[in-house]
Parts: structure tokens; sequence; C-alpha cells
């Protein structure tokens, strides 16, 4: 795929306070490249804002203000003469927070997302000012040199505008079943669509999970709808372009038809959380599973509050394993999946940043290994201890020292998406000691399993050579209405929904989405000219 991005800007003049001062911004000085220091402390005390995920967890603390907080500020911020403002996105509504905030004119100095095309989005409006090589390499050559293989997705016509984090691979995502569940049912771990909905009835039947039993817990989605299923294999490129983003549900698709199709089934018969509409946050869902109601989650091992052990606590006896990758896939169908870009994190400096040399400053320091290994890991027999040459988290620590979300990693995603120790063997024994609770090991290597069985059927979305403007013009009214609308269609009567999906599809249409694929197609067109 030609990876050329899009949107023309000439580098002019750069200097060490200003990255680009033709780009705008307020207040910005130029100066000679001679003229570059690399990093020191400011004479006066500057302000740097950054963006941290606030993704509603209960037990942990603000985001904004707690122990890690204050060590940045501490080991960084004072070093420099910094004061180092972080700046709550919530993780599900991020793209509407950012926009909020671009629009009022008080966004932070990083914008960031994991969805290159929302990045795009952002570039499109003004909002990034280039950033010169020789600045980059002058003030985070820890950092340039860790994620220099990733340059071509940072650029704009030859010109950077982003900064990717590195992306080593992690298997802590995982969806668990209740396999002493299984054992009662005298089932065994389900391999496609008809037996893993076959395990869920007679979850429900047997009231596996006492009178409310819910066979699957689930919640409401967000723009992203999965729709991998019922997609063909293997999936045209065109089919790829047209619906393969994060940014809108992709209504109109017959595979997100056949999903919902099949989640309005799922409702209907009781085997998913009857109220998984009112939950917005997944709170609820956790609640259940924990509490021995539930019998299929999807988490992050390393998520607190500590799902399993809460679970052993509330049913001693539970047992749990990784779903089977060909579950809720039709009997002879490939488990096709998204497969992860190389790169994490995608960032850019705001053009009103007053100080992007110190915003590079800090990535600099956040990529720095020992840096990196307290921020990820803690502080020695208090958050985490030794165990074969592995830094092991202390799981039932409470103090004020322990890690915010998934070992800090909303702080750290800026630079690397993962803990890498340099080999995937490595990488893989630290995740079982970091990620599982412990007896829960096991669970890591099913997960690696798993991904290698469905590995050569995964593929990543498409990436257009341009931003498509009319994403950015409705997504928050279609990401209302895909709201409502998924409500609708997996709530209603089997026999109600075809007529409701073609009227919501055309509502749908009218509210952008015809738009949207409108310059998709024009787009895809011209890419292959």
């Amino acid at each position: 795929m030609n990876l050329k991005k899009v949107l023309c800007a000439a580098l002019s003049t750069v200097t060490a306070v200003s990255l680009l001062a033709s780009c705008g911004g307020k207040g910005k000085m130029q100066m000679d490249k001679a003229e570059l220091t690399g990093p020191k402390a400011y004479d006066e005390q500057i302000e740097l804002k950054i963006p941290v995920y606030d993704r509603g967890m209960q037990g942990q603390a603000d985001v904004d203000n707690n122990y890690w907080t204050d060590y940045v500020q501490k080991n960084f911020g004072d070093k420099y003469n910094i004061k180092m403002t972080f700046v709550p996105v919530t993780r599900k509504e991020d793209v509407t927070v950012f926009n909020e905030l671009l629009a009022a004119g008080e966004e932070p100095d990083i914008l960031f997302s994991y969805d290159y095309p929302t990045m795009i989005s952002y570039y499109s409006r003004g909002a990034f000012q280039p950033i010169d090589e020789d600045v980059l390499k002058t003030y985070a050559p820890t950092f340039y040199e860790k994620t220099k293989d990733l340059e071509e997705y940072t650029k704009v016509d030859d010109q950077r505008y982003f900064l990717a984090a590195t992306r080593p691979l992690a298997y802590n995502w995982v969806t668990l079943i209740r396999t002493d569940w299984l054992e009662k049912a005298g089932l065994s771990m389900p391999t496609n669509q008809e037996e893993y909905v076959n395990a869920l009835k007679k979850f429900k039947e047997l009231k596996l999970g006492g009178e409310n039993t819910i066979p699957a817990t689930e919640s409401l989605y967000n723009a992203y709808f999965p729709n991998y299923e019922y997609r063909e294999y293997p999936l045209s490129e065109e089919d790829n372009a047209m619906y393969s983003d994060i940014t809108v549900a992709s209504l109109t698709y017959d595979a997100t038809k056949q999903k919902l199709k099949y989640m309005n089934q799922l409702y209907n018969d009781g085997l998913i959380s009857p109220e998984w509409y009112l939950d917005k946050d997944g709170n609820q869902k956790q609640a259940d599973f924990v509490s021995g109601k539930a019998g299929v989650f999807g988490f992050y091992l390393s998520q607190n509050p500590p799902v399993l052990q809460t679970l052993l606590q509330n049913c001693p006896d539970a047992k749990v394993a990784v779903l089977d990758a060909g579950a809720g896939y039709p009997e002879g169908t490939k488990p096709a999946g998204r497969a992860d870009w190389p790169f994490g994190m995608v960032s850019g400096i705001s053009v009103d940043c007053e100080h992007p040399e110190a915003v590079l400053m800090y990535f600099e320091w956040l990529a720095q290994d020992e840096n990196l290994f307290v921020m990820q890991n803690g502080i020695e027999n208090v958050t985490y201890k030794v165990e074969d040459e592995i830094p092991v988290l202390i799981d039932d620590y409470t103090g004020e020292e322990r890690l915010n979300y998934n070992s800090n990693k909303d702080m750290w995603c800026l630079v690397t998406e993962g803990k890498d120790y340099g080999s995937d063997e490595k990488n893989l024994a630290v995740q079982k000691k970091t990620y599982a609770p412990a007896g829960f090991e096991d669970l890591i290597q099913q997960s690696y399993d798993g991904y290698q069985k469905t590995k050569e059927y995964k593929y990543t979305d498409f990436l257009f050579d341009r931003a498509i403007d009319s994403l950015s013009q409705y997504a928050e009214t279609l990401k209302s209405k895909w709201e409502v609308i998924q409500v609708d269609l997996i709530n209603c009567k089997p026999e109600e929904f075809d007529a409701k999906y073609e009227a919501a599809c055309k509502e749908y249409l009218d509210a952008g989405y015809q738009a949207v694929l409108d310059e998709k197609e024009q787009a895809y067109a011209d890419m292959k000219k």
C-alpha cells in the first residue's frame, strides 16, 4: 500500500523553542539550528499540559492527581522547571473531548489517538505543528532511536507531524469462559458459533450463575463495532477501505447487519446481559462476572480492581479459560480479525504549543529505560518484586504508590504500547508474571496460542492517503444515532429486525454516512489511479 500521507506543508526555519515558527502559535521565537542545546532547565517555569485517559475505573486514584503524576513532576518537571498538568480525557469519548477542546482553543500540548484516521482528521484542521528531524534528535535522541523504524507512519508528504509509539505484542486482553460451568453442562470448549450459542443456552437453562444467570456479558458499543465473523475472507481491499474504521459504525455493511441480527438472537434468547444498553463503561458487566452471575467476560488481565481474585473470593470453585478463537464464528469460516498496526499511540504537538521542545524532552524522559521501567513497574518490594530476574507486580498492594490502570499504561503509552524486554520469548515470560494474577499465568499462554492460531487471518485497517473530512464532520452525529440504533435493533423482536434495519440505514445515511461512503469511494479510486 502507498503510505504517502496528505497535506503539503513546507518546512522553513526551525528553532529550538519552536519546531516551526511559520506554523503559527503563540509567542514563538526563531533561533538558528546551531543554537540547539538539548534538554536543559528553563530559567522561568513553563507549563506542559499532557492528556491522559480517564477510564472511570472503580477504586482507582484520579488520573490527573496521584502518586505517579507527582512522581513525574518531581523527577521530570522539577528537574527542568516545568509544571506538569495532566488533562483527563474520557477513554470512550476521547475524540469528542479533543474536538471540544480544539473548538474552544483549549487543547493540551499534544493530542493523541490509537486511530490513525482520527489523527489525520485533527491534522486537517491545522491542529499540529511540523516536527523537524534535527530538533527531534537533539531533544529526544532515545525516543528517536527506539521509534525510527516507524518513520513512514509519522510523515505527511515527507514532513514529520507525528510521534509514533512502538508496539511490542501483548497477550493480556482475554475473553474468558467459566470452564467449571462447561463441565457442569457436560460440554467441551466451544470452537464455533453453533457450539458457543449452545453452551450459553445450557448456562441459562441450568442457572449456573443463579436465578439471574447471565450467560455472556455485553455492554453498549461505541463507534467501533467488530463484525469480522461475517466478513468475506479474504476481505477485498475495497471493502476494507470502505468499512474498516473505528470512528463511525459501518451500519449499512452487510457484515454489520449480520452481526446485529446475531446479537438480536442472543438478546431475545436471554443469553446476554439483559440491560447491556445501560452499561456504557463496562463496569456493570465486570460486576456481573466477578459476582459469579456471568459465564463469559472480556477484559485486560492486568486490570484493576483485580477481576479474577474477586471472582474467586465470591466463587472459590470457579475455573476459567480463554475462549477459543473460533467461538462466535459460523462453522466453516476463518477466525479473521483486526491486526494491530506496528505502531501504538500516535501523538502530535499542538500548533499552539509554546514549547514543543519541552514536549520532546518529556517523550525522551519517558523513553529512557530507567524511567520507563519505574513507570511500568513502580518500586521494588513495594509494588513489585523480582523473581528469576523478572519484575513481578504485587497484586494486592493498595498503598498510595500502587500503579494506575494497567501498570500505569495510560501514562507511558506515549512511547510504547507494552512492556518490552528484548525478545518474544522473554516478553511472554514477563507477561505471564506481570499481567496474569498468581495462579493464572497459563491464561497468557492460552492467549498467545490463540494469537498464533489466528494471526494468518488478521489484517490491518485500510490506510487512506488523505483525510476523510466527512468523518470529522459527521462523526458526532453518527455516533449519537448509533447509540440509539444499536439498542433498537438488538432489543427488538426478531420479526421486526429487517424493517427496523432498513429504516435505520436510511436515517443513518441521511445523517451523513452517505457522505462518508462517497468520500471514501472517491479517495480509494484516486489512490488506485
